[in-house]
């Protein structure tokens, strides 16, 4: 029987046309490509969707960019403030340091300076201003009454001023052995004989107590080649004093 059926069946696909089988296959196919063509189309819309969700994600960079822009002007405020106090702390010991020398301005007295500060042919009334008030005033004889002179010893000083009758300057200074200044040379009471000569040179005559310099009025008095003393007198002076040591 199921012979039969099958014989029948396969006569009967004999007796039908060939088109026929041929637009059955060709309905059939086409079926697929729907399918295939949905899955294209929905792996594409996947990707789509996809792309258009990771490209949001780059713009991330522009605000590490903003991050590090603002990052660098707080290092050089920074930098700016250390440099401020750097330069300030510097000012601070320039001033210190040009503020110290004003003390070292103060200078000590100079003394008195025989040939600078206290002199012969200088006014009287200067030398009594520098020196002070006197020890003591004296009234000394000369040969005649226009010579007679006056004497103003500073015992303190050290220093006798010598002046004319009727004159206001210094005629004679005499230099006692406590007199603690210096000569404008720098000799000073109490040195060497040879300090004087490498000073003034060597006298245009001398003995044991006396070294003689006529030329500039001056006349040391010695003891055992040491200064003690000394006279100096105003050029060409008239004093009695002063004729005295020129013929000693």
């Amino acid at each position: 029987m199921n012979i039969l059926k099958l014989a029948v069946l396969f006569i009967f696909c004999l007796m039908l046309p060939t088109g026929v089988l041929a637009d059955t296959k060709a309905t059939e196919k086409p079926a697929t490509k729907p399918a295939t063509e949905a899955k294209v189309e929905k792996a594409k819309s996947t990707t789509m969707a996809k792309a258009d969700t990771a490209k949001p994600a780059t713009p991330v960079k522009p605000a590490k960019m903003k991050t590090n822009k603002a990052a660098v002007p707080a290092k050089k405020v920074e930098k700016a403030k250390k440099d401020a106090i750097k330069t300030a702390a510097l000012a601070k010991k320039g001033a210190k340091k040009t503020k110290a020398p004003a003390k070292a301005k103060k200078k000590k007295p100079e003394g008195l300076v025989i040939g600078k500060n206290l002199k012969v042919g200088m006014p009287l009334k200067d030398a009594i201003k520098l020196l002070g008030i006197p020890g003591s005033i004296d009234i000394q004889r000369g040969t005649e009454s226009k010579l007679d002179s006056i004497s103003i010893e500073y015992a303190n000083h050290g220093i006798v001023l010598h002046s004319l009758n009727g004159k206001r300057k210094i005629e004679v200074l005499e230099i006692l052995p406590q007199f603690k200044g210096s000569f404008a040379e720098g000799i000073k009471i109490g040195e060497k004989f040879t300090v004087l000569i490498e000073k003034y040179g060597v006298p245009q005559s001398m003995n044991a107590s006396l070294a003689k310099y006529p030329e500039k009025g001056m006349y040391f008095s010695l003891k055992e080649n040491v200064l003690v003393a000394a006279h100096v007198f105003a050029k060409n002076s008239k004093i009695l004093s002063h004729q005295l040591y020129k013929n000693k």
